[in-house]
């Protein structure tokens, strides 16, 4: 049968990349484009199948909600599978009512967001299923029910509503255990020509070389949605997709959306020499993880094998709140400067996660976290604020006391204050973080060097802030 993936478009207040926080999405630089991989990765298990697929992402295509139902529309689908993020929901789901209102397909939704609110999505009739948590073969097996004409009750992972009413959750499905059975991403529906990240020349795209992460950090999305277990993709396969991409779609540029890429050594030494005994000279990539995982032998062997960017993991500078909320991933400051060095020194651009407004955290600690970004000087910085998503431990500890609204859910608006700081306070901080970054003499020389990223930084941190229209 005929499947159609949809990555809405983002509202226009803002550019959402669903990817990312887990799943939940997060508002992002305008110059930010990551193509829809989780509904490439689907799409490849659709098709090994042997369904036709087709992949609509309305923001690489400049589509608007009723562009985007058109497009999928014509397409005559018998199964339409929207992605999701929390502060694009009310939208995402507008677009699938359309959607079920113009064809006969089934129609269903992902995301952390429905994930972990599947009740409320389905006030209104606009879909018919919720897929819940890792979508691939939950997917799969609703395209056998539709296609041989089974309802979809009964489907491990998903949640759907009956004809009177009743929402029935289906039994999880258990995590994916092993990732190299899964098929190649299927970038052929892709226009990979698309897909860019500030600073970049050409064309990007992404890929998981791994999921999960046991550090379980209270605001994360990333374990709810791959699981406290680290499962990894052996080097062979991760190589395989790399070649994929780099000889078959002529891409250069990769980021790497593991949670923590550098978690095995060992493995990573691995895809190193293999980017460079399969001729991949000119691949470029990044990737994100920890400060902990890193050392200045493994980021010289990361810089030879085309690594010129690593994104780590700050978020606090004070040491209450990294035991208490970040995992303590940043448990020695002397080896974070280190890394920050040494990183600088294999050629590797660094950029420092970090977040504002923990529920005890005093004007004091957020300054503590200001300085310690000023002592590791990485090349960019980037200050979120503190979002309980639903399902995260933080949600738990918060719930009962607060309401949310998940259209303020950006990553950068604070939701509500802390009994230390009000939400404006908590935004005015992050303000003020960002100016004394970037203020700095020696940071002023630096950016002066390369003006249109500068230019590229001004417009990202002048939407930063930017409300959903009511």
């Amino acid at each position: 049968m005929k499947v159609v993936l949809v990555n809405p478009p983002s509202p226009p207040e803002f550019r959402v990349s669903r990817g990312l926080m887990g799943g939940f999405g997060m508002a992002v630089n305008p110059e930010l484009l990551y193509p829809p991989i989780e509904l490439a990765h689907v799409a490849g298990v659709l098709e090994a199948e042997g369904h036709e697929v087709v992949i609509v992402d309305a923001d690489a295509a400049g589509l608007d909600p009723a562009g985007a139902c058109s497009r999928v529309a014509a397409e005559g689908p018998d199964m339409v599978v929207l992605d999701s993020s929390s502060t694009s929901l009310d939208q995402d789901l507008d677009l699938a009512g359309a959607v079920r209102a113009a064809t006969s397909a089934k129609v269903g939704m992902l995301g952390s967001q429905v994930t972990f609110t599947p009740d409320e999505i389905f006030e209104g009739g606009r879909i018919d299923f919720v897929v819940r948590g890792e979508p691939e073969l939950t997917v799969r097996d609703l395209a056998r029910r539709v296609v041989s004409g089974e309802p979809v009750g009964g489907t491990p992972g998903i949640t759907w509503q009956q004809e009177g009413g009743d929402i029935v959750h289906e039994p999880e499905r258990e995590k994916i255990k092993d990732l190299d059975e899964l098929p190649l991403p299927a970038r052929h529906l892709l226009d990979n020509q698309a897909y860019r990240f500030p600073g970049v020349e050409g064309p990007i795209t992404t890929v998981k070389s791994s999921r999960g992460c046991p550090l379980n950090c209270t605001f994360c999305g990333y374990t709810l949605a791959q699981g406290l277990r680290f499962r990894f993709r052996s080097p062979g396969h991760v190589l395989d997709e790399l070649s994929d991409l780099y000889f078959e779609h002529g891409l250069r540029h990769v980021v790497f959306r593991d949670p923590i890429f550098t978690t095995r050594k060992d493995r990573i030494i691995a895809i190193c020499d293999g980017i460079l005994e399969r001729g991949m000279t000119e691949l470029e990539w990044q990737c994100e993880t920890a400060v902990k995982t890193l050392d200045a032998e493994l980021l010289a062997k990361m810089a030879a094998a085309g690594c010129r960017h690593v994104s780590l993991g700050v978020e606090s500078g004070n040491d209450e709140i990294q035991r208490k909320h970040c995992g303590n991933k940043l448990s020695d400051l002397d080896k974070a400067e280190e890394v920050f060095r040494a990183a600088r020194h294999a050629g590797i651009e660094t950029r420092a996660f970090c977040m504002i407004g923990f529920p005890e955290e005093t004007p004091g600690m957020a300054d503590e976290t200001i300085a310690l970004v000023d002592r590791l000087d990485p090349d960019q910085v980037q200050f979120c604020a503190v979002t309980a998503y639903p399902g995260t431990p933080l949600h738990e500890m918060l719930r009962g006391t607060r309401e949310f609204d998940y259209a303020t859910m950006t990553g950068f608006q604070a939701l509500e204050g802390n009994e230390h700081m009000s939400a404006d306070e908590i935004e005015a901080k992050i303000r003020e973080a960002y100016r004394r970054f970037y203020r700095r003499p020696k940071r002023m020389l630096r950016e002066l060097k390369d003006p249109r990223r500068l230019a590229g930084r001004i417009a990202r941190y002048l939407t930063l802030f930017r409300r959903r229209a009511s």
